[in-house]
């Protein structure tokens, strides 16, 4: 999907292995830059997480190109029966919504667009282009509470906040907002 001379591309291991230095280099300059809050040791643990996203079956990316330039990125996967995301809360979620069974959630794991090509539609195009493949009922991501633009982004896409997860234990940052996203088309 080309627009404004921005191509968008949607796919897998594979696509993401192509530009798996790009994505690295582009997650660092966007996720070490305030408001984020961050470590020395997120590149390596993003490096780590983004080659076992890889090897997942049910993993999905698209990335947005200007020429051979990448300029932005999203990826998620399906989450398992057994993960925690719906641990964590002061006030526990509703069992009705943190049942989970195969094919219900999809994780949002990152999104980033290059500075210089915010507040176009790439951010939307990556996000709304990869939600339009998922085969899952609905979706969840996760964001630092400084990144205050980042939530309004969000909640423009149709996100609804969850709550707020922590404090957690050897997390950078120790706090987390969570969205979630229903993604069954009406009836």
């Amino acid at each position: 999907m080309a627009r404004d001379g921005v191509e968008i591309e949607v796919g897998g291991r594979d696509l993401a292995e192509r530009h798996h230095r790009a994505i690295r280099a582009l997650y660092d300059e966007v996720f070490s830059a305030p408001p984020f809050t961050w470590s020395s040791r997120h590149p390596t643990e993003h490096d780590a997480l983004l080659s076992a996203l890889r090897d997942d079956p049910t993993f999905g990316i698209t990335v947005a190109l200007r020429g051979d330039d990448l300029i932005g990125f999203a990826y998620g996967h399906r989450l398992p029966t057994n993960h925690g995301w719906w641990t964590g809360f002061p006030t526990p979620l509703p069992t009705a919504f943190t049942s989970e069974w195969e094919a219900r959630t999809f994780a949002l794991i990152d999104l980033a667009v290059t500075p210089s090509e915010r507040a176009k539609g790439t951010g939307r195009a990556l996000l709304s282009t990869l939600l339009a493949t998922r085969p899952e009922h609905r979706a969840v991501l996760s964001v630092q509470p400084a990144a205050l633009h980042t939530h309004e982004f969000y909640r423009r896409q149709g996100w609804y906040h969850l709550g707020t997860k922590g404090p957690l234990t050897d997390v950078i940052p120790p706090t987390w907002l969570l969205f979630t996203l229903d993604l069954t088309p009406p009836t």
